[in-house]
């Protein structure tokens, strides 16, 4: 292959998984290559929302002392953000080399019957790459649910983290909270270390169950514990136990839960890192979650967020409120596979106008039309513009200095308008 684009085409050109999800088509991709995920040291963490923002905070905040490989999908303007090492992506040329000593084991196990989908060869592309780099420890985002997501083949993590339950990809891991929740315990391990978001019910008895069989132990804290001092578009300040007066630039409530099962994570790991008080704070305060609640504008203010679920679409409303503004324009498209009805419900009760898009090159996408008329009679204001750059434009041209913009609805959306606006900076620098 004569260029990167080749690369991430084949790549690409994998798809989507055949025949059902399962871990022995990785299992036998990365045997020949000796197990590295095997011989590094995992903090793995699922859930259905936070994931990412957990993530990139415990990631961040290890990475003050030691080398942190972070594993998070999905990416959002390049492939290689999906693969970093205390902050720096993967290179084309790395990315590109691992590529090429997997293509002949791909073709063997094609031959049978064993096809590795694209987001599996991603998965070990990241292990081999975190093992040959000697990361002091990966933290590994899960792709999907839990127990069969490629990244699960992992015997042994220094720690699990489980952030919030609700029901998205209904389809593939159940209709009901329980069942979702088994599978996203399927991540827990004998003995293993379990670092949980709040929850209640029959769904925090599915981990405690799941902890009591495979004789693991649950750290978790009640919510009443956090002192919120301050929520606000700069920044969050709360305190925890014995950690006061922490800041973290994520906005919205629902990130300080995020931050605080973040930090009983790493207040645990901290003598074995060598990371002290001082680094959490400093690591949490200067952790970054691109498309999540992001301004990527200033005059309008334009925010984008990925939330496309139920749970995400109520922490982005209760996030709005700490804004000040005359209008609220909101940019919109969705998967037809996610819980549109109630998205268009919530979106529309606070919006003025509401700009109906498309999502390039995706089959879950709706046809815009269709979208549109679920839309135009619950909005107080719609519009239908079918390319999303062209929206997103037109969002800015009638947004007034008070008035604020917001991008919402799916991640897919969301990483064309910032690869948008990164290639706009790069063509006005030039």
């Amino acid at each position: 292959m004569e260029n990167f684009d080749q690369y991430y085409e084949f790549i690409l050109n994998r798809g989507s998984t055949n025949g059902g999800h399962s871990l022995e088509k990785i299992k036998s991709l990365l045997e020949y290559f000796d197990n590295p995920q095997d011989k590094i040291k995992v903090i793995h963490i699922g859930g259905t929302n936070g994931k990412g923002s957990t993530a990139n905070m415990i990631a961040n905040t290890l990475s003050m002392k030691n080398t942190v490989g972070l594993f998070t999908s999905p990416y959002m303007t390049k492939i290689n953000e999906a693969i970093s090492i205390s902050g720096v992506d993967i290179s084309d040329e790395d990315f590109a080399e691992i590529i090429d000593r997997l293509k002949k084991p791909l073709e063997e196990l094609d031959e049978k019957g064993l096809h590795n989908s694209y987001f599996e060869v991603l998965t070990a592309i990241m292990y081999i790459y975190f093992y040959e780099k000697k990361v002091d420890v990966a933290v590994v985002e899960v792709g999907l649910g839990g127990s069969l997501d490629s990244t699960n083949i992992i015997k042994n993590p220094i720690a699990c983290v489980i952030t919030t339950i609700s029901k998205d990809h209904i389809q593939i891991l159940g209709d009901s909270l329980e069942e979702i929740a088994q599978n996203k315990a399927g991540i827990i391990k004998d003995k293993s270390e379990v670092f949980l978001y709040p929850k209640e019910g029959a769904v925090e008895e599915v981990f405690i169950e799941k902890a009591r069989n495979t004789e693991s132990r649950i750290h978790t804290f009640d919510k009443t514990e956090v002192e919120i001092i301050k929520t606000g578009p700069d920044y969050n300040e709360f305190s925890f136990r014995s950690y006061k007066n922490i800041r973290t630039r994520l906005v919205g409530i629902h990130q300080i839960y995020n931050a605080v099962t973040a930090l009983i994570t790493l207040d645990f790991l901290k003598d074995e890192f060598s990371i002290c008080e001082k680094d959490i704070y400093e690591g949490l305060l200067t952790t970054r979650n691109p498309g999540r609640l992001e301004l990527i504008n200033k005059n309008p203010r334009v925010l984008v967020d990925g939330s496309h679920n139920r749970e995400a679409i109520d922490a982005l409303i209760d996030s709005i409120s700490s804004y000040k503004y005359r209008k609220l324009i909101v940019g919109f498209s969705i998967l037809k596979d996610k819980d549109y009805d109630y998205v268009i419900n919530s979106l529309a009760k606070i919006a003025d106008e509401i700009i109906v898009t498309g999502i390039k090159d995706n089959p879950r996408a709706f046809d815009t039309d269709e979208l549109y008329s679920l839309v135009k009679d619950k909005a107080k204001r719609s519009i239908e513009i079918k390319d999303p750059i062209e929206a997103y434009e037109y969002s800015k041209k009638t947004a007034s200095e008070d008035d604020l913009v917001i991008w919402c609805g799916s991640l897919y959306l969301v990483g064309d308008i910032l690869k948008h606006e990164k290639s706009s900076l790069k063509g006005s620098l030039e």
